[in-house]
């Protein structure tokens, strides 16, 4: 086997398969390691197992293997985190960790694909022009990014039609398009595919929004509505969000990226391989290569001058603070993820909840980012509020119905007979400042299988947050009201749950190396060829999904490599707007 390789890449998901394809297009040699499966479409032919997939994390770490532990501040001990602390209580990636395995992510993934808004850049600008600077939150490191919505258009058309996105545009070029969401940024083009098959449930929704004079439109999806590159349609299976796909309808790096990339005969990709730490010349300037693990619980060094990880955000930060990459104290800093603020509610009409991809439905953005309108609870920026009609299975429904009704006997069976069939879901995706108090750092106490400190995530739900979500529920009971529901409820504005793979911000992009942790490109200030590309740049984080921002940073990084001499770009290269 080679030993040195053109570059190394930890991690084959959602960003490490875009940026493996790209350069191995290029001719450069790529190591690709990724501690879960290298899946084969064969795996999952037959998927459609809710107690596999979403109840018992099938294609999950876990906390027996990746424990990640949790404390509402630095009083408190840390306890492992139970990847089950959410509403629905289940082992589905959404309040743990993502998916492992090629595809990383995007194995799960209920493929919500947006755009972020040009304010969403500038967030801590925009709040100051708008509400002062006295309004921003007293202790938090908020600040713009970089990099604006016009450096990364571009990017983000790339993954919109090399990954393959559905929707309708807004605002091309300026010009706003029937149907469309007319809150867009502008953009070059439209998707390349229209959008799904629409739920049953969203019908009543959008009748409903639009009497309230709001502006609903069709998600933008990662999800063929038709043949794309050889990918076949959604079938509307139902088992979408938390579960593989079983047809390649999915926009995954699993069935685009990585094949592309091992098809130039230019990636080896070594899987059940688990980094354990990031090597260094020996002032520590610059990168050398990895030691892994494989699964025969051999140890190998390989060599390379360029290093990029894309474990996940907090992934990346647990191998950084490991190898001792942390001189000026901001790995693991600025820690942000989202609230969702689920609100159901049962319809008169069949919605058939079960049916369809999780997100065949509409949003609505005039609530969204800067647009939040002027309320009485200080909060100070928005979230889409989005419709959800499908992808709800017979056990997650049993774990999210009315809380005032039993879970077992008569009346628990009466309620599903006659309930389930009418359900209808609502989310919205509240932003979390980043604080010096919240953060990720190395639990001195829990360790992994291989001796390995455990992330711990020190982060708790403040005021604001929880504002945010009785802000927009309040929002979604308007809208509940509007379509005749005949009962809703609420998850608690302070959920228990503190990671969502959402999580984000932990190695922050900045100019100033002394504040952030890479470049606009993802290099780490601190050591020469090492990259950390992801969630973990992210500066401010608004109410939208961030893994299309994540993949179209992929796209710009990898961009970065291979205008560099030898894939290595200098941390004083300027972004250019």
């Amino acid at each position: 086997m080679r030993a040195e390789y053109d570059a190394i890449i930890v991690g084959m998901g959602s960003a490490g398969g875009i940026i493996a394809e790209q350069l191995t297009k290029a001719g450069a040699h790529v190591l690709a390691l990724e501690k879960g499966p290298d899946y084969t479409q064969e795996d999952f032919m037959v998927k459609q197992d809710e107690l596999r997939y979403y109840q018992r994390g099938a294609i999950v770490a876990g906390v027996n293997v990746d424990p990640v532990t949790w404390r509402p501040n630095e009083s408190s001990t840390a306890r492992v985190l139970p990847w089950s602390a959410g509403a629905l209580g289940t082992d589905e990636p959404l309040y743990g960790l993502p998916s492992i395995g090629t595809g990383g992510g995007t194995l799960h993934w209920g493929c919500a694909a947006y755009r972020f808004r040009e304010a969403d850049f500038r967030m801590r600008s925009a709040i100051a022009e708008r509400f002062g600077e006295a309004a921003l939150p007293e202790g938090s490191s908020l600040a713009d990014w970089p990099i604006s919505y016009a450096d990364l258009e571009p990017y983000y058309e790339r993954v919109e039609q090399e990954q393959g996105l559905s929707g309708r545009a807004g605002n091309v070029g300026g010009v706003l398009q029937e149907g469309g969401n007319p809150f867009d940024p502008p953009r070059e083009r439209d998707y390349p595919m229209p959008p799904v098959a629409q739920g049953p449930g969203d019908v009543p929704w959008v009748a409903a929004t639009e009497r309230l004079g709001l502006h609903p439109f069709r998600q933008p999806l990662a999800i063929n509505s038709e043949e794309y590159r050889g990918r076949p349609a959604c079938v509307n299976c139902g088992f979408c969000h938390g579960f593989p796909c079983h047809v390649k309808a999915k926009s995954t790096t699993q069935v685009t990226s990585v094949p592309a990339a091992k098809a130039t005969g230019n990636l080896e990709l070594r899987a059940r391989s688990r980094v354990l730490r990031i090597n260094r010349s020996p002032d520590g300037r610059e990168v050398r290569g990895v030691t892994y693990v494989d699964a025969l619980g051999e140890t190998h060094d390989v060599f390379s001058n360029t290093v990029v990880l894309t474990a996940y955000a907090l992934e990346n930060v647990r191998l950084m603070l490991i190898s001792g990459i942390n001189s000026n104290g901001q790995v693991g800093q600025h820690f942000m993820t989202h609230n969702f603020g689920w609100f159901t509610s049962v319809l008169p009409e069949v919605t058939n909840p079960f049916m369809g991809t999780f997100n065949a439905s509409s949003a609505i953005d005039d609530y969204t980012s800067e647009l939040v309108p002027d309320n009485d609870l200080g909060v100070l920026w928005g979230s889409p509020i989005i419709s959800v009609t499908g992808d709800l299975q017979p056990i997650e429904a049993y774990h999210n119905i009315n809380p005032g009704v039993a879970k077992f006997g008569l009346e628990f069976k009466h309620w599903m007979r006659d309930k389930y069939r009418h359900m209808h879901r609502m989310y919205s995706q509240t932003t979390n400042f980043p604080y010096a108090r919240h953060y990720a750092d190395l639990d001195p106490v829990v360790k992994d299988r291989w001796g390995q400190p455990a992330l711990r995530i020190t982060h708790d739900w403040e005021d604001h947050d929880a504002n945010s979500v009785t802000l927009m529920g309040r929002y979604k009971e308007r809208i509940a009201k509007e379509m005749g529901a005949t009962e809703y409820w609420m998850d608690s504005p302070r959920p228990p749950y503190h990671l969502s793979t959402h999580d984000v911000g932990v190695h922050r992009m900045g100019l100033d190396p002394a504040t952030s942790v890479t470049n606009v490109y993802g290099e780490v200030h601190e050591c020469r060829g090492l990259f950390a590309v992801g969630g973990g740049q992210f500066v401010s984080y608004g109410g939208y999904n961030p893994n299309q921002t994540v993949q179209a940073l992929a796209y710009l990084s990898a961009e970065g490599l291979l205008a560099s001499n030898g894939l290595r770009l200098a941390s004083s290269t300027p972004m250019v707007a």
